[in-house]
């Protein structure tokens, strides 16, 4: 399970081509009206690219800056990211350490997918995954929330039916196929991400301040 290349170690004079399409991302939660962006991003055939830049309470692992680079699956609704950062010191004076995950691991996150012309909005659907890149399995995360938000009814039958089966297409398409669990993930990160990993940034970066992301 060897890990793909950062979008942070970026060869100088790569850029977009006329295969990616610039667009526009609006990022939230499901049920909430506020979204953070709008953020520069790419789309290369199925594939959704967009990045932001944390603020500097965060602490970037060695090697890589702020500037965080997400892609999301279009067909299955399905969005990702190997994240930039290892602290992150709260108001509050808590610390969230991500060393023990290692900087190899990828977030996986379940969600919806509006479209209109070149702008795209995206809201969390609750389901999350963390993917270690090193042997370990995955661990999946907040299907309470999932749950919690079909009891409370803002999330409908016929929406929660079709994340679960996106959910299942994603983890046979790119984790496992089979009952059992084989030594190495089929398919991730997936290769569709591979022709928009290595771009240069986008355009300028948008800082997230305090805004939901």
């Amino acid at each position: 399970m060897n890990a793909v290349n950062k979008p942070d170690h970026i060869p100088p004079g790569h850029a977009l081509n006329i295969l990616n399409q610039p667009v526009e991302v609006m990022r939230g939660r499901h049920g909430q009206q506020r979204l953070f962006g709008p953020l520069p991003g790419t789309r290369h055939a199925g594939v959704v690219a967009y990045e932001f830049e944390l603020p500097e309470t965060f602490e970037p692992w060695p090697g890589r800056t702020l500037l965080e680079r997400t892609f999301v699956l279009l067909d299955l609704g399905v969005r990702f990211a190997n994240p930039c950062w290892v602290r992150d010191a709260k108001p509050d004076g808590a610390v969230v350490d991500r060393r023990a995950e290692g900087n190899d691991t990828w977030y996986v996150d379940l969600v919806t997918v509006e479209h209109h012309e070149a702008r795209y909005i995206f809201r969390d659907l609750f389901i999350d995954l963390m993917v270690p890149m090193d042997g370990r399995h995955y661990r999946m995360l907040d299907l309470d929330e999932f749950a919690d938000a079909i009891d409370n009814g803002s999330l409908n039958v016929e929406r929660a039916t079709d994340a679960l089966r996106r959910w299942q297409r994603f983890l046979d398409r790119h984790l496992h196929a089979e009952r059992a669990p084989v030594e190495n993930w089929i398919d991730f990160p997936p290769a569709a991400i591979l022709p928009l990993l290595e771009l240069r940034p986008f355009d300028e970066p948008v800082r997230w301040n305090d805004r939901e992301i």
